[in-house]
């Protein structure tokens, strides 16, 4: 029997007010890891099964019983939950990433060991790709993870998420707070799927990017985002002044490649039919 790899040194449990505050949000919030545990569902000891972190490729012979932390399972969950990365990309870790071009990867996590010099440096990624699947999501919340490890607080969000908050942000004061220290204020802010909002909310969304913007690229706060635009199209959308201040200090990056979704539906297909268990990890 195996054991987990250990809680990153980063992670931390959340503030009493953080916690409430996914509660209110989330009613089916994991509260209790000594009663539940999402990974090892408390059966068999608290034991599940999946690869072993050391072969060399996952294959049905390479998987092996590991014994559950339940509780670093869970303050694991909430510390990226708390993030705004949701539990599906809390199970992926870079031996995921299948189709995309290793150059890309690579560049990828340089940004994010480099993440002190980065972040100092303001540097804006765009990664862009007009095709669906081909993993600019689960390159931005692995991206989000690898900064979370080296101590940068991040706030991963769809951009339509992004706009509610903004816009509630008007009306109540507790919001305006989330609003400037989620979004505004934190280190990194990775939004997911600019250019999918709707239509009818274009003028709302110009000003929000260029406040979101404006600011951050005044304080050298980086922002990442995905999208299905190509930059042309997002200069032609959002006008040419937001545009002009992101390309101050940002780097496009499109990202190629066939459309994977199908496969990972076999893979989940193939676990399930293995009774594998994927762990939360944090790499």
């Amino acid at each position: 029997m195996k054991t987990q790899p250990p809680l990153p040194s980063a992670c931390q449990p959340l503030a009493n007010a953080d916690f409430e505050r996914l509660k209110a949000a989330r009613p089916r919030l994991w509260t209790d890891p000594k009663a539940t545990c999402l990974t090892c569902l408390k059966k068999d000891g608290s034991t599940y099964r999946w690869y072993d972190t050391d072969a060399l490729e996952r294959t049905p012979e390479a998987v092996v019983t590991y014994e559950c932390n339940c509780r670093d399972q869970w303050l694991m969950h909430l510390w990226f939950l708390n993030a705004g990365i949701p539990l599906n990309y809390q199970r992926l870790g870079w031996g995921d990433v299948k189709t995309v071009d290793p150059q890309v990867v690579e560049q990828l996590v340089t940004y994010a060991v480099q993440g002190a010099r980065s972040i100092a440096q303001g540097r804006n990624l765009i990664l862009w790709s007009k095709s669906p699947g081909t993993g600019k999501t689960l390159l931005l919340a692995l991206l989000c993870k690898a900064l979370m490890l080296n101590g940068y607080q991040v706030h991963f969000a769809q951009f339509n998420e992004i706009i509610d908050l903004f816009t509630d942000s008007w009306r109540d004061k507790t919001e305006r707070e989330q609003w400037k220290r989620r979004v505004r204020n934190v280190d990194v802010l990775a939004m997911d799927d600019w250019g999918k909002e709707h239509k009818g909310r274009l003028e709302m969304v110009e000003a929000m990017v260029d406040q979101i913007v404006r600011a951050r690229v005044g304080d050298s706060a980086p922002t990442v985002f995905t999208t299905n635009l190509t930059p042309d199209e997002i200069q032609q959308n959002y006008g040419l002044y937001a545009m002009s201040l992101l390309t101050e200090a940002a780097d496009f990056i499109e990202i190629g490649g066939a459309d994977y979704r199908p496969r990972r539906r076999e893979l989940t297909r193939q676990e399930a039919d293995l009774g594998l268990a994927r762990p939360i990890t944090a790499v």
